[in-house]
């Protein structure tokens, strides 16, 4: 393991911290996890970020929610169990399933915690964060694996992207929703997680989809996703190879609109 390197990558955050969360959002999706979403910094209770992921359940597909705290500790500050402990207390947040992600690593306390069979955490720390990142080629790291601060700034841009056109949408952040192949078989557009409690009730509602008229789209009785997209999956559905495409979402609070656009 390079010291340097994960000493470099640690110092990045220095300055910022929390910044490591927004980090770890972008590494959850690069895990394949969605609705990957940073709670605000005061009253979090230890819950640094919520996901879920698709898994089968009873041989049906159900989406699984998990919890993450994120610490940026220094590589000899190691998470304590305690620290563990404490994580898989947060009683408010039973039946959801746990990751700690640490910059450090964990000692043989907090291990023995996290290998609790009734309340297991997945555990990530520094080593396998920067062996994930070196796989992706020069995308993070130069090629010869020196930390690069002009890369790690570019992720955060990209990761904030907005719609081009922003006169109609509110400042938040666009959120991204992965669109798989089973979606587009499905001829579905599955909603975020934070769109769930605005549609809460509502069998249709008013979308603007990559720019063009707007149209009411029947929504799902578990409010997951909206049908009548197929036009938009055409392409898609013709390319033998596609894997996955993206759906950015923005909600225009004082139109009731909410605006999508999907791209590859």
């Amino acid at each position: 393991m390079d010291n340097k390197l994960l000493e470099d990558f640690i110092s990045y955050f220095n300055d910022d911290k929390y910044k490591f969360e927004s980090f770890c959002k972008i590494f959850l999706t690069w895990l394949n996890f969605d609705d990957v979403v940073v709670t605000p910094k005061r009253g979090d209770k230890g819950v640094d970020l919520r996901c879920t992921k698709k898994e089968i359940d009873k041989l049906e597909t159900k989406d699984i929610e998990y919890i993450v705290q994120a610490k940026c500790y220094k590589q000899e500050h190691k998470v304590t169990g305690p620290e563990m402990r404490n994580f898989k207390g947060t009683s408010a947040e039973l039946g959801k399933r746990r990751i700690f992600i640490t910059t450090s690593d964990f000692n043989n306390g907090a291990k023995e915690e996290a290998n609790d069979p009734n309340q297991p955490v997945t555990l990530i720390n520094g080593v396998q964060i920067i062996e994930y990142c070196k796989s992706l080629g020069d995308q993070i790291f130069d090629i010869q694996y020196s930390c690069n601060k002009r890369k790690l700034d570019d992720l955060f841009e990209a990761d904030s992207v907005k719609v081009k056109d922003k006169s109609y949408i509110d400042e938040s952040t666009t959120l991204i929703k992965r669109i798989t192949k089973n979606d587009v078989r499905a001829r579905i557009l599955r909603i975020p997680s934070e769109y769930k409690k605005l549609l809460l009730g509502k069998r249709k509602y008013k979308l603007i989809i990559n720019g063009n008229a707007s149209e009411y789209y029947n929504i799902s009785i578990d409010n997951c996703y909206f049908g009548g997209v197929t036009k938009y999956y055409k392409n898609f559905i013709q390319d033998i190879d596609f894997v996955e495409a993206k759906s950015l979402w923005n909600f225009d609070k004082k139109n009731e609109i909410i605006y999508v656009q999907i791209t590859m």
